[in-house]
Formats: structure tokens, sequence, C-alpha cells
């Protein structure tokens, strides 16, 4: 098709182009990558318990018991005991009165957004929330809702938006750990505001569970408040696949009767699930996994002189071509540290993003900050 094929070359034109790598191994902080050994300074594995033999022999364990499928989704074939007590679990770490589990992140995020924002709701979303988020909002706001975008993390700036709100009800929506630069939001901060404003607030702390204070993320309880809706995944720190969503049980069955994600998707199998349900209770058990990633975390980041206490650590470039120019050196000299660019950030503003793990050695921290110095503009 001529229009595709023309989209598809311009894309490549403006330095936007994008391929797949392969991987021959797990997400080792020594990972085979395209057929070459590389240290791996991009995976979301937090904590490094993809390979922990607790998380490993439970999804086989699983798998004998219930196969490698779900064969149907949550409401007809797909939903297992593993199911429920992986909710269960969740919800009591996490303080919550319910949970539901969806299959993805990205599927627990579009589900919560269009189910709590009717026409009857203004969103105010962060400037740099997820894709997931924003594609919520799109089809929220197909849907009747009221969006407004505000600026990042600023709080005065919202507070003067929900000032002006027109709508009865209103929902507050943000990243807790913004997943490219690595932010916190201010999350007691908004806590405060939608109290005062009578809104709900929703953090999606798909980066900060598991690596943020006692491992439940910036929004934990006793942390001034927590929010109304916690969205979480399973598919980063806690070493499987899929999302959920933290509330109480009202918000929680109108998901699973209205969110389409939950209703129309296959769900996540019991492998899966079992995976997760031991790397949640790992965590709860042993702060030592989140002790060591944050131990980590403080020696990338001061040898960076980047500030901050989340495992993403944005390195800047600015220029699409400069950022791949970069990776494409790091990756002869033996990194795997991707280059991310527009649409992901703004045109103009690529980075290399680099990713902690718990299993990461001093001296594998200290040859990334070597290599980095060699590489970057400006040594």
């Amino acid at each position: 098709m001529p229009h595709v094929a023309e989209r598809l070359q311009a894309w490549r034109d403006a330095g936007l182009g994008r391929t797949t790598v392969d991987f021959s191994t797990g997400q080792h902080p020594v990972s085979r990558v395209d057929g070459d050994d590389r240290l791996l300074f991009s995976s979301s594995n937090y904590l490094g318990l993809s390979h922990h033999p607790v998380v490993v022999d439970a999804a086989v364990d699983a798998t004998r018991t219930f196969g490698t499928g779900s064969g149907g989704s949550r409401l007809t074939t797909g939903s297992t005991t593993l199911h429920r007590r992986l909710e269960e679990e969740l919800a009591d770490w996490l303080g919550y009165p319910d949970c539901v589990l969806l299959n993805s992140g990205f599927a627990a995020n579009l589900a919560a957004v269009t189910v709590l924002a009717d026409e009857t709701v203004t969103i105010y979303s962060d400037e740099r929330n997820h894709a997931s988020i924003i594609d919520g909002c799109r089809t929220a706001r197909s849907h009747g809702a009221g969006l407004v975008v505000y600026p990042h993390r600023d709080t005065a700036a919202l507070r003067r938006l929900l000032t002006g709100r027109d709508t009865p009800h209103g929902l507050i929506v943000t990243d807790g750990v913004f997943s490219m630069d690595g932010t916190v939001a201010p999350v007691a901060e908004l806590v405060d505001l939608a109290r005062e404003f009578g809104c709900r607030l929703l953090v999606d702390d798909a980066h900060g569970i598991g690596t943020v204070g006692d491992g439940r993320g910036c929004a934990a309880p006793g942390d001034g408040g927590r929010p109304d809706v916690l969205v979480g995944t399973t598919s980063k720190a806690l070493a499987s696949e899929g999302g959920f969503v933290c509330a109480d049980r009202d918000t929680c069955d109108l998901i699973r009767n209205q969110g389409r994600p939950f209703i129309y998707s296959t769900a996540a199998s019991a492998p899966t699930v079992a995976a997760a349900l031991a790397a949640v209770r790992l965590v709860r058990t042993d702060p030592g996994h989140v002790r060591r990633l944050q131990a980590t975390v403080r020696r990338v980041r001061q040898g960076l002189g980047v500030p901050g206490r989340t495992p993403i650590v944005p390195v800047p470039v600015g220029d699409e071509a400069e950022a791949m120019a970069v990776a494409d050196a790091l990756r002869r000299g033996g990194f795997h540290v991707p280059a991310i660019r527009y649409p992901t950030v703004p045109r103009g503003a690529a980075i290399l993003r680099v990713t902690v793990m718990a299993t990461h050695t001093d001296d594998q921290v200290d040859s990334l900050l070597a290599a980095l110095r060699e590489v970057l503009p400006g040594g």
C-alpha cells in the first residue's frame, strides 16, 4: 500500500524508526542480545526476581496444575483460585478493600479511567502521564468526560484548574513514578487537593511498587494518605505479567462489570499469576530485595550526578540521531541501553533511559558509568 509505505519512510527519515532486539537469555545483568553478551541496563525486572527459584517453581507448579493458557476471559473460564489469591494478597499488602487483576498494566489503566470518568466527570491528567493513561483519557473524553491536562507535578496550577471545575465530579490522574524521567508525583499534596475539591485521585504506580519506600511504592499507606484508586503492574518489579486496580469494593465491581479490557480480554494464564503471587510474598517477607535495589540506585545516581530515588535514571542527549549514535556506541562496548525518542519523549528531547536492577554488581555499575563518560557528548 503506497500510502502506508510513504508514512513508514517519512517516519524513518525523521530518525524515528524502531526495530526489536532478540534476547536468548532471561533478564539478567549480563544478557545475550542479538547474539552478543551485553550488560543490561534497560530492564524493568527491578528486583531481579524473574529467575528467583521460588518464583520459577510457583510458575512451574501452576503450569502442571492449570496448563499454559487460561482459555477465556475472567468472566467466562479464565479465573482460577490463583487469580483470587493474588487479588486478595495485593489488596491486603497495599491497604485497599479490593483489587481487580487484568492482563496488563495498559489494560488496567484503560479500564480504570474509562469506567470512572463518565459524562459527569472532568479528568485532570499530568502532562507526562503514561500512554495508557492518555489513551484512557481520550476514550473517556470521546464518551463525554471532560479533560484538562495540567503541567507536570505542578500542584499550584492544578489547584487553579480545579477551582474552575464545571462538572459534578473530578478525577485527578497521575503516574506515581514517571516512566521516562523517573520523577515522583507529589502524592500527599494530590491527596489533599482531591479531598479539598471533592475529587477522586488515581495513581498509576507501576514503576514505584517494588522499588520505592518499603516496596509498596510512592503511595504507600501512612505516607500522608492514599489515593482512592491505585493502579499497578506485576510486569516489572513483581517479575511476571499483568496489571491490577486497587480500590473500594464498589469501584472494583464496577470495573468487573463495565471495564472492557477486563470483560473482553483473555485472562492472564495461571503460571504468570502464580509467579506474581510468589513475588509479592517475597517482597513482603524479605525487605532485602528492595534495599539492595535502592543501594544500587544510589550508586548509579551519585555516579551520574542525577538526583532522585527511583531506578529509572534518564541521561539527556537531545537530538534523536545523536541519541541513537550514543546507544550504538554503548552497544559496541558491550552494553544494552536503548535510546528513547519521540513520541515517547518530546521531539528534540531524546534520552538514554538507564534502569537499575537489584542484581547489578558494583563492578557492573562502575563499568556503565565509565562507558557513559566516554561516549556522551562533552564527556
